[in-house]
């Protein structure tokens, strides 16, 4: 990516290499970010569901960071592969603290009061999208490139 930005030719593939590579260091801080606060919030319960954000962000980080230097296929289809796991596991863990909120204070989720109300429970539904954002992100990324680096 950072090869692309400067080898581009036109002002359109500046234009495109910077806004990629933007979208890029989102995702690698996200990853970082959460990654952190996952294990500065000790969110290691009992149960393993609890662990998957903290391992999707222990191994997104490194693939992005790669993705900065090569976007051979050996980097690029594991990256893209593991935003699509990142992004239906926060979509995934989103259904779950909603359904969990709901269970929790008896409620249904198919009445407007009651999704809103498991919404705003004790799990944060909006943490859980934080990684189906971080995964739209480097999808984009993926699927806009042309085509794998040469070099």
């Amino acid at each position: 990516m950072i090869r692309a930005l400067f080898t581009a030719q036109t002002y359109e593939e500046k234009t495109l290499a910077f806004i990629r590579l933007a979208f890029l260091l989102i995702a690698m801080f996200g990853f970082v970010f959460y990654g952190i606060e996952h294990w500065a919030l000790e969110h290691f319960l009992d149960s393993w569901q609890s662990r998957v954000p903290f391992f999707l962000s222990l191994i997104g980080f490194p693939l992005s960071f790669l993705m900065l230097f090569s976007t051979k296929a050996w980097i690029r289809y594991p990256f893209l592969i593991w935003m699509a796991v990142t992004f239906l596991s926060g979509m995934v863990g989103a259904l779950f603290h909603l359904v969990w909120n709901a269970d929790d204070i008896s409620t249904s989720l198919f009445s407007f009061s009651g999704f809103l109300n498991a919404f705003r429970g004790d799990r944060p539904v909006l943490a859980a999208l934080a990684h189906t954002h971080i995964g739209a992100v480097g999808l984009i990324i993926g699927l806009t490139l042309d085509k794998p680096a040469k070099t």
